[in-house]
């Protein structure tokens, strides 16, 4: 790099330290050499830097990208769209993009999932959701049902309302609180690390057990919903056991709550399968979905609602959804998810999905052997590697142990861009071939020895 843009570089590094304010990032790892790090392009599953340097994205970008970096024709459709309609006031009025794509969704989705709002993040699907199942228990003519289980650690956004419903662990709740009212979590299916103390089968999921119990002690008659990641991503990728959402589902059932799965991580093939659900043969009463539904190109995500609960709300004003946002049902968009589902199903990335995550998973198994790797879980092109500083207590590493930075920092110098938190995130693009794979594993595989070396770990 000449001097001339190594001084452009530093110019953009230090505008964005002055008025960028990153999402949770401290002004203090900005400020760190190599604490902006700026990208200009990407195609495939690689992304570069503004030095040219190129990396494998081994998140899609963050746990979305899933058609891949570099679509020109998702870029056409949108230009084209943005020529002839680029807003309408979606409130009052209805797009073709908005139509034909409520329509794809009622198409792909399980069952009776047929009534879709659309908003703009995961987040706000979430706040969707659980606003939905409040308002139809209402009208149902249970107006004291509002409260909403949901499970220690999870995740489902960084809204007031989702961060209310997310277990802990990923902001600090004391900064905010008090939060939402209402809400209460009982113990995650996390088998790895079994809050009950237990192992699977012979817990008989107590996890599940224990959200009739939560029900039964707060008084069912005030339950509007049960929530939960379908299989929980941000957490460090957690598949249930096969038996645990049947079980809520039929919990839910028996007491007449609505049950919310959250696909905004899983969903669009992320797994294996269109939705992550479509493993455990239960369909939600509502679904949220976002990331996927657009590979990341234009911000999109939506509250899906079954047939039989979208029917509650017909009629006048008082039986309409209290709910709007501006930006929701946007024709860009929805035009950028239409051409993004057209592509996945042209290229049959669902089912690629579900034989690459085979091969990952297979791959991923040999780091087992590495002193602080305690396990592995993957699902599709849905993978973590959890890292430990002791295999037998599975004790983690603290918060100012060096390990997960120098190992994220190891990873980067070798050509791998994830996030590392006692969990390596491995949700690649879809379209990530074989040799890639062995790429991707050879590299964790190396960065890992060579960071318990620097460390001393053994």
């Amino acid at each position: 790099m000449n001097n001339t843009a190594n001084n452009e570089q530093m110019d953009y590094v230090q505008e964005a330290r002055d008025h960028l304010w990153m999402h949770a990032r401290s002004w203090e790892d900005m400020s760190k050499p190599g604490g902006v790090k700026i990208f200009t392009e990407a195609s495939g599953t690689r992304i570069t830097d503004i030095e040219g340097n190129s990396y494998f994205d081994l998140m899609a970008g963050l746990w979305l990208v899933n058609a891949g970096h570099g679509r020109k024709e998702i870029a056409d459709a949108v230009y084209e769209q943005m020529q002839n309609l680029c807003y309408v006031n979606t409130w009052a009025y209805a797009t073709l993009p908005a139509i034909r794509l409520a329509s794809k969704l009622a198409d792909i989705t399980p069952d009776t999932l047929s009534k879709v709002f659309f908003v703009n993040s995961g987040s706000e699907a979430v706040d969707t959701a659980t606003r939905m199942a409040k308002q139809y228990q209402f009208l149902s003519g249970f107006g004291k049902r509002y409260k909403i289980i949901a499970r220690r650690n999870s995740y489902h956004g960084s809204t007031t309302g989702a961060q209310s419903i997310t277990g802990g662990g990923f902001f600090r709740r004391k900064y905010f609180e008090p939060m939402i009212p209402g809400v209460r979590h009982v113990p995650h299916p996390y088998c790895y690390r079994c809050q009950y103390e237990l192992s699977y089968p012979d817990c008989g999921l107590l996890c599940a057990k224990a959200i009739e119990q939560e029900m039964l002690f707060e008084d069912p008659e005030t339950i509007a919903a049960v929530i939960g990641e379908t299989i929980a991503g941000a957490p460090g990728v957690i598949p249930p056991p096969a038996e645990y959402w049947p079980m809520v589902r039929s919990i839910c059932e028996k007491h007449g709550v609505l049950l919310i799965m959250d696909e905004v991580i899983c969903g669009f093939g992320r797994t294996g399968r269109w939705f992550a659900c479509e493993h455990y043969g239960v369909v939600p009463d509502i679904m949220t979905v976002a990331k996927g539904l657009s590979s990341g190109y234009l911000p999109i995500a939506a509250a899906i609602a079954r047939t039989e609960v979208a029917d509650k709300f017909k009629g006048g004003f008082a039986e309409t959804f209290q709910h709007g946002v501006t930006w929701g049902a946007h024709p860009v968009s929805c035009t950028a998810a239409l051409t993004n589902l057209a592509i996945m199903e042209r290229e049959n990335l669902i089912s690629r999905s579900a034989e690459m995550g085979r091969y990952l998973q297979n791959s991923l198994e040999a780091l087992r052997s590495h002193p602080t790797v305690g396990d592995v879980r993957c699902r599709g092109l849905l993978a973590a590697v959890e890292l430990v500083k002791d295999k037998k207590t599975k004790e983690g590493f603290e918060a100012d142990n060096p390990f997960n930075e120098k190992l994220s920092q190891r990873l980067m110098e070798l050509g791998l861009l994830t996030r590392v938190r006692n969990i390596i995130a491995i949700a690649p693009p879809l379209i990530v071939t074989k040799s890639e794979i062995d790429e991707v594993v050879g590299i964790i595989d190396r960065a890992l020895g060579d960071t318990e070396k620097a460390l001393a770990i053994n």
